[in-house]
């Protein structure tokens, strides 16, 4: 059965936009929806501006305790100050990892928890119909049998590696 796509709330942004295309002059309608579609735009943009911004800082901070601590282990001769140098060096760096990695998790769940509704994400109809990798399983081309290699059997058949 398909999809009734006559709810606002069903369309992609790429439809709404298509069809505010054809609306001869601007109407209530039409400002709303652009509204709409600008304000969720914005707050992306905000959002990618805010995560680059810390991402930049750790980067930033990085190059910086690199640059400290090659000055500390530089004509260090004790080996015990040189391995807390790195120890701190290293420690800072997994830490600035991590901390890119949480961004990055708490982007994709914010992303996930605006398209789930019951703990199921919403994938549009013309995906549920077809595999997530846009082969359709109906044109897949059959296989063809691989012929068995005969393995050489004796040491004159063995091609040579000299």
């Amino acid at each position: 059965m398909p999809h009734d796509k006559n709810d606002k709330h069903d369309k992609t942004p790429a439809e709404v936009l298509a069809e505010l295309m054809n609306v001869p002059f601007p109407n209530a309608a039409y400002l709303d929806a652009m509204r709409r579609v600008f304000a969720m735009q914005k707050r992306m943009l905000d959002d990618f501006q805010g995560n680059l911004d810390k991402w930049f800082e750790r980067r930033r901070e990085g190059a910086e305790a690199t640059i400290a601590m090659l000055n500390e282990v530089h004509g260090e001769r004790d080996n015990e100050k040189r391995a807390e140098a790195w120890q701190r060096w290293v420690s800072g760096t997994m830490a600035r990892i991590m901390d890119d990695v949480q961004t990055q998790f708490d982007v994709m769940s914010k992303i996930t928890g605006q398209l789930a509704e019951n703990g199921e994400v919403k994938l549009p109809v013309d995906l549920k119909e077809r595999p997530l990798n846009g082969k359709s399983g109906a044109h897949a081309l059959p296989k063809k049998p691989t012929a068995a290699r005969a393995k050489p059997t004796t040491p004159r058949d063995v091609p040579s590696t000299h």
